[in-house]
C-alpha cells in the first residue's frame, strides 16, 4: 500500500508503532522430528562420517567451505563455525536416533529492521528431501516471524544451484533477482540468486507447512502421501 506525504511523495506501508526487535540469544527449537541446535564440536562425529560415506564432495561445490577430510579437519572446521562472527551456526539432529543430519547458519540478523538470513545450508543424504529439513526450516521461522516478529528473512543461492533454488521455491520464498557479480567463491565468480518471505504472507505459507508436516501424511517409512503443493 502507498502513502503520501505533504509533498506528494509516495512512500511505503506507515509503521510508526514499530520498534527493533530483539537479538536473538542461543536457542534451541524442538519439533516433532527433530532438534535445532546451536552447533557444538560434539556434532563433528555424526556429520564427519555422513559426510565421507559420500563417494564425493559435489554437495560443498556452492559451500564456501571444504569436506573436512580427517575427524581432526571437521573438529577443526567445527571450532571455527562456532567462533565466526558472521551469524548462528545450527545443527539439525533427527529425533529418531538422536544423531546430527545437517547444518546451516542464520546471518544478515538485524534487529534494527526485522530482517535475517538462511544461508549455507549443508544436509547430508540422509536428511535431504525428508521431513526433517523441511520441519528445520519451519521452525526457524516460525520462531523468528511468530515469536520475535521479525519482518523479512532472505535466502540467496548460487544461480545455478539447482537444489537451493528449488527448496526455496517448494517452501514458499518468492524470487527478488539476481545479485550479479556479488561473490568469489573458490575462485569462481557468483550470482547469487535472492528469495525471500516476509511476515504478510508467511501466515498462508504456514499452515500447508504445518499440514504437510502432520504425521498421518507419512507412512511408515516416513515417505509423504502428498505433497507440500498439493495442500496449498
Amino acid at each position: 500500500m502507498q502513502y503520501r506525504n505533504s509533498y506528494g511523495q509516495c512512500l511505503g506501508q506507515e509503521m510508526q508503532d514499530w520498534t527493533p526487535r530483539n537479538t536473538p540469544e542461543k536457542f534451541s527449537l524442538s519439533g516433532n522430528y527433530c532438534m535445532v541446535t546451536p552447533l557444538s564440536v560434539d556434532h563433528a562425529e555424526d556429520l564427519f562420517h555422513a559426510w565421507q560415506s559420500i563417494d564425493d564432495d559435489r554437495d560443498w561445490t556452492y559451500l564456501p567451505g571444504k569436506r573436512p577430510a580427517t575427524k581432526e579437519a571437521c573438529y577443526n572446521y567445527f571450532r571455527e563455525l562456532i567462533g565466526a562472527k558472521n551469524g548462528m551456526h545450527m545443527s539439525v539432529i533427527d529425533k529418531n536416533d538422536d544423531t546430527v543430519k545437517g547444518i546451516f547458519c542464520i546471518t544478515r540478523i538485524n534487529p534494527l529492521h526485522g530482517t535475517f538470513e538462511l544461508t549455507d545450508i549443508n544436509w547430508t543424504p540422509a536428511l535431504k528431501k525428508t521431513r526433517i529439513s523441511t520441519e528445520a526450516i519451519y521452525l526457524v521461522l516460525a520462531y523468528f516471524i511468530d515469536a520475535l516478529h521479525y519482518r523479512r528473512c532472505e535466502w540467496r543461492t548460487n544461480i545455478f544451484n539447482d537444489g537451493a533454488i528449488k527448496a526455496a521455491e517448494r517452501f514458499g520464498f518468492r524470487k527478488e533477482g539476481i545479485l550479479r557479480d556479488k561473490k568469489v567463491t573458490k575462485g569462481h565468480s557468483e550470482d547469487l540468486a535472492l528469495f525471500s518471505i516476509i511476515a504478510s504472507e508467511w501466515h498462508d505459507l504456514e499452515i500447508p507447512i504445518k499440514a504437510w508436516l502432520r504425521e498421518n501424511n507419512f507412512d511408515g517409512m516416513g515417505r509423504q502421501l502428498k505433497k507440500l503443493k498439493d495442500f496449498r
